[in-house]
C-alpha cells in the first residue's frame, strides 16, 4: 500500500508550536477531526495516549509514529507534523522529536499497518529523508516526497 492511499495535502501541518508530546498529540487529532469529522477528538487523542502508555513511538533520530486503533475508524489515516523545535517525546535515542507520521487505525486491523509502520521506519532511517522533510516549506512538497513511500 501506498502512502497516497492515507494522507492528503491538508492532512500536513509544517512548523507547529507543540511544546510537549501532549501538546504534538493534541495537534494531531485535532487536524484529524478537522479532515475527519465523525471521529470525536477525545477518543482520537486518548487512543493515541494510549499507545503511547505501552512504550514510546519515538523512533529516534528526532521521529516519533505515533497511532491508534479507533473502533469507529474504517480506513487508515495519516497524518504528518513537523514542530519548529524539537519536544521530548521519550524516544528510544533520547534525541528530541521534530517529525510525527501519526496514523488513525481500524481495529480489527493489523497486517497492514504493521506494513506500513515498516515503510515508515524504513524511510525515515535515511538522514537524506529526514533533512528534505525538515527543510520543506509547504505541504505540498511533503506530500510529494512521502506519497511514494
Amino acid at each position: 500500500m501506498k502512502l497516497r492511499n492515507l494522507i492528503k495535502i491538508d492532512q500536513i501541518h509544517l512548523n507547529n508550536n507543540a511544546s510537549s508530546k501532549k501538546k504534538a498529540l493534541e495537534a494531531i487529532s485535532q487536524i484529524i477531526t478537522d479532515n475527519y469529522p465523525e471521529y470525536n477528538i477525545n477518543r482520537v487523542f486518548e487512543t493515541l495516549v494510549e499507545r503511547e502508555r505501552l512504550g514510546s513511538t519515538g523512533i529516534g533520530h528526532g521521529v516519533a509514529l505515533p497511532h491508534g486503533r479507533l473502533s469507529e475508524c474504517t480506513d487508515t489515516i495519516g497524518i504528518f507534523i513537523s514542530l519548529k523545535n524539537g519536544i521530548d517525546y521519550d524516544a528510544i535515542d533520547r534525541e528530541p522529536v521534530k517529525l510525527l507520521f501519526a496514523l488513525l487505525i481500524p481495529e480489527h486491523s493489523t497486517e497492514e499497518h504493521l506494513q506500513i509502520l515498516a515503510k515508515l521506519a524504513e524511510f525515515f532511517r535515511a538522514s537524506g529523508n529526514r533533512q528534505m522533510l525538515e527543510n520543506a516549506t509547504s505541504p505540498e512538497t511533503v506530500y510529494n516526497l512521502i506519497i511514494n513511500i
